[in-house]
Order: C-alpha cells, then sequence, then structure tokens
C-alpha cells in the first residue's frame, strides 16, 4: 500500500468528514417542514444546491434532487484528485448513478410518463447529461428505442443481450439486473488494481455491499413467492464470502429465519467477521420484516466502513475514502427518508427507525 498517494485527497475528506450532519441534528429534522429543512441546510455544505432551488415551487422531489446533485459533486471532486486506480474505483462507483438513470428512463416508458414527468425523477450524472437524457425521452417511444441510443455506451451491448430474454418472459426486473451486474462487476474489478491492504479493505467493503444487495434479493423474492431458479436470475454474480452455493442454501430456506441462519453459517465457514457482526445482529434482533433486515444490513455496511477506518487507523488507505461516502450517501438517504416523511406526515417515530445513523 503506498500512502503517498492519498497526500491530496486526504485534507480534503478529513475537512468534508467534519462537515457532515450529526445525528442529533438530523433526527430534530424529522417532522419539520419542507422549507424549515430547506432553511436549516442552508447552513450545511448543502447551501449551494439549496440557494439554486425556487422555494415558491418547492417539493420532495426537487429538494431531493439538489441533495443528489451534491453527492455527486464531491465525488467528481475527489475524483480529479485522485491517482489512476482510486480516479478509475470512483468512476465505477458513479456508473451506479448513470445505471439509475437509465433505469429510470425505462421505467418512465413503461409508465407512459411524459418527458417533463420524466425528467423531475432523473438525477443527471457523468455521461447522462440532462440534455442526453431530455433528447433520449424526447426522440424514443419504448424501451427497445432506448436501447438502440445508448449503443455507444457499455450499457448499449449489456442491454441488448437483455432485451431478447426481455421480450421472451416479459420480465421488466431483467433489464435492472443486468445493468446492475455489469456495473458491479466493474467496481468489483476496480478494486483488483490495489494491492496488499488496501485490496483487503476496498474488497471487504465493495463486497459487503454486493453481499448485501444479493440477500435483499433473496427475502424479498422469497417473500414475493418467487421460484430459487429465477430468483438466482436475480443475483448479482460477484462475491468474496457468500458464493453460489451459500446463496442457493439461503433460497431454499423454508422461511425468512431459516435462510438467514444459513446465511450465518456461510459467513463462520468463510472465517469473515464483519459478515458474522451483520447476520448476527439481524438474528439477535428477531425481526419480522424484511423492512427492519434491510436497515440492519445497510446500518452493517457503514458499521463496517467504520470499523476499517480504527482497525487501520495509523494509515492513509482506501478504506477511509469509502467510509466516507458512505458516510455521505448514507446522509442523503436520510435526509430523503426525512423529507418524504415530512411530506407524508409519518409518526416521527416510524421515520427514525427508518435512518442509518
Amino acid at each position: 500500500m503506498c500512502a503517498w498517494k492519498y497526500k491530496q485527497i486526504m485534507p480534503q475528506l478529513v475537512v468534508k468528514k467534519q462537515k457532515l450532519i450529526k445525528p442529533k441534528k438530523m433526527t430534530s429534522l424529522i417532522g419539520a417542514s419542507l422549507l424549515h429543512i430547506v432553511s436549516d441546510l442552508e447552513k450545511t455544505p448543502y447551501r449551494t444546491e439549496i440557494h439554486e432551488l425556487d422555494t415558491q415551487t418547492l417539493t420532495s422531489l426537487t429538494l431531493e434532487e439538489a441533495l443528489l446533485r451534491n453527492f455527486i459533486k464531491i465525488c467528481e471532486e475527489i475524483m480529479q484528485l485522485s491517482p489512476r486506480d482510486i480516479s478509475f474505483l470512483l468512476k465505477a462507483y458513479l456508473m451506479k448513478f448513470e445505471a439509475n438513470c437509465i433505469k429510470t428512463m425505462f421505467r418512465a416508458k413503461e409508465a407512459d410518463l411524459s418527458v417533463e414527468e420524466a425528467l423531475s425523477y432523473i438525477i443527471p450524472v457523468g455521461r447522462m447529461t440532462a440534455n442526453r437524457c431530455a433528447g433520449i425521452l424526447e426522440n424514443c417511444y419504448n424501451i427497445g428505442d432506448i436501447i438502440d441510443v445508448l449503443s455507444d455506451m457499455e450499457f448499449g451491448a449489456v442491454l441488448e443481450k437483455a432485451f431478447d430474454l426481455y421480450l421472451k418472459e416479459k420480465n421488466f426486473y431483467l433489464l435492472e439486473v443486468a445493468l446492475d451486474h455489469y456495473v458491479y462487476n466493474i467496481l468489483w474489478r476496480a478494486t483488483g488494481r490495489f494491492w496488499g491492504l488496501d485490496r483487503k479493505i476496498a474488497r471487504t467493503i465493495i463486497g459487503l455491499e454486493i453481499d448485501s444487495i444479493n440477500i435483499k434479493t433473496v427475502l424479498r423474492c422469497k417473500a414475493m413467492g418467487i421460484s430459487g431458479h429465477q430468483i438466482i436470475q436475480y443475483l448479482l454474480p460477484v462475491s468474496a464470502v457468500l458464493g453460489k452455493e451459500a446463496l442457493e442454501a439461503a433460497i431454499n430456506g423454508t422461511d425468512m429465519e431459516s435462510s438467514i441462519e444459513s446465511l450465518v453459517e456461510s459467513a463462520k465457514l468463510a472465517g469473515s467477521r464483519d459478515y458474522k457482526y451483520v447476520f448476527s445482529k439481524i438474528q439477535e434482533s428477531q425481526v419480522a420484516s424484511l423492512t427492519e433486515v434491510e436497515t440492519i444490513l445497510d446500518r452493517g455496511l457503514l458499521e463496517t466502513c467504520l470499523r476499517m477506518g480504527k482497525r487501520y487507523t495509523s494509515f492513509f488507505n482506501i478504506g477511509l475514502l469509502l467510509s466516507f461516502l458512505n458516510l455521505k450517501w448514507f446522509e442523503v438517504k436520510n435526509l430523503r427518508v426525512i423529507i418524504r416523511g415530512s411530506e407524508a406526515k409519518i409518526a416521527s417515530e416510524r421515520v427514525k427507525k427508518l435512518l442509518i445513523l
């Protein structure tokens, strides 16, 4: 591991981390009006994006868009200061958001939304600029047209293959899964550009994110009564801890409890203390709903990031960068939960349970 390559970005990360919204301040926003939330966010690093909002036409969507723009901007700022291997990882990281733009356009066409309405749900990022997204929506009449237009991107070839299966099975979710497969494969390969401790840390954090997505998919699909054969199609193919056999054992569980028990055993066999910690917490909590399981998985990812920072605190390493990005992303997600809860007038206690603090 070469600590010198972090010399430019580390001071920036330390400052940005100090400016994250504290849990007490975050929870104080629960139940507040949108205008009150905007007023408070003007005193935070979101102020530039908040000042660009028109308070006369303020909605939860426009406020969420401002938060997401801030997150993307920070990622791009860090990328510009980073050496090649870190920059490659961040480009792969941002591809998740480019893929989300494409997914939103697919959903918009499937729901027959107007161009204006569809654009209100899209957060432009990277190569998926606002102009490009608007042009695609205006000139494409269906999902097939969108895939043809995207042929100049690597997503195009991936989606062309998935489109044939989509037409055959009439399963819209297969297109989204194809995008996720591609993006997370790129992200996983990006961790292979690191050496030594950096690689170990990157693969632990990115691997846990991938496995969390797979676990959520397994549990959601089982709850919906989807067959095991079909569930396997939806799973991301890369994992350092939970391989195909471990996930199949979870799929074959008779209920959520037995599926989670199977995952705990797989984590023990793999000797992964980070996974054992997360799965054991799910067991100890005796959760009864998918939402609770998903919240514990998200919190587990964040806690793993923080443990990595403490475990290797004497070094500049990739863990500090990934930890900050996840802290920032969960900050944005928490604010979005609070905003949606405020708009829908959901009870404060219910909103608080959904926060990842």
